[in-house]
């Protein structure tokens, strides 16, 4: 399969620009010739990317995961972009951290303002991803830090260990399930359930948890683990979570044990052979110290 830099400029350009006219103005050339770029991208890679919907072309399934894919490169690309661009005019090295979305605050929030707060000469990029997303990147030494969450074994990979606890389920203070000691499968087969996304390592154990126990809830709803706590405070359901989530969240809920239990740890990535870096040594600290001072939710 051979593509062209070109088809996959103006197939990223109709993704961001959402239609064939904004795009052919983006990128300076006609609209058949934008329309010509998709469709022989759509033969090279044998999948149709777009459908049309009036004057509108709607992204398929596949368009929006190869868009994923595109967006990768062109970050790549960025930041050979700017690494030249410090690197022509004597800039220090641009420092490039990636936190998953319940880390961001408080405790990466906290740790870069008393740790890198009066620090100018550190150039910062931070980025939220998912972990899927942070550990391939910082495999390849796209980011020089990533805080991730997963199950205890990532240790064995060189991870350090940041904070880990069991999975709570989340609920209002009213619920009728609020006076549990502890919440099982079982108690849950008539609630709406809130989930972590399916590629979670959190959300793998709670499936094998629920297919053990031969109890399947008859609803649920499958999002990230702050969403998770805002719909449960919401009284959407019961969402099962982390602590971490529950008070980077702030939701107003209370918080019962779940069993079996599941074990939720989060991580400090860097690159493999990565030299050391004493400042990203003492944020990781830092954070590590934070999460440490997390108050138990009741």
């Amino acid at each position: 399969m051979k593509l062209k830099p070109r088809q996959i400029e103006a197939f990223r350009s109709v993704m961001m620009a959402g239609g064939i006219t904004a795009a052919a103005d983006a990128m300076n050339i006609t609209q058949p010739a934008v329309s010509r770029l998709v469709r022989d991208l759509e033969e090279a890679v044998q999948m149709r990317l777009f459908e049309r919907a009036g004057v509108r072309l709607v992204p398929t399934a596949e368009a929006a995961q190869l868009y994923r894919e595109v967006e990768r490169l062109y970050l790549g690309l960025d930041q050979i972009g700017r690494a030249a661009e410090d690197i022509r005019v004597h800039k220090n090295t641009v420092l490039r951290l990636a936190s998953v979305t319940s880390l961001v605050r408080p405790y990466l929030h906290d740790a870069v303002i008393e740790t890198l707060g009066d620090r100018l000469d550190i150039p910062l990029v931070i980025d939220v991803e998912n972990s899927r997303q942070i550990w391939d990147m910082v495999e390849h030494n796209r980011y020089d830090l990533g805080l991730v969450f997963g199950s205890p074994r990532m240790s064995d990979k060189g991870a350090k260990l940041l904070y880990s606890s069991q999975a709570v389920a989340a609920m209002r203070p009213d619920h009728p399930l609020s006076a549990r000691d502890v919440i099982t499968p079982a108690d849950l087969i008539d609630q709406r359930v809130l989930l972590p996304g399916r590629n979670s390592p959190m959300r793998r154990a709670l499936d094998r948890a629920f297919a053990s126990a031969e109890q399947q809830p008859v609803s649920a709803v499958e999002t990230s683990m702050l969403n998770c706590c805002h719909f449960a405070a919401a009284g959407m359901g019961i969402g099962i979570v982390d602590r971490i989530s529950l008070n980077a969240a702030g939701a107003e809920t209370i918080s019962r044990p779940f069993e079996p239990e599941v074990e939720i740890s989060y991580f400090a990535i860097r690159p493999t052979g990565a030299r050391g870096i004493t400042v990203l040594d003492d944020l990781i600290e830092r954070i590590r110290a934070l999460m440490a001072n997390t108050q138990a939710v009741a």
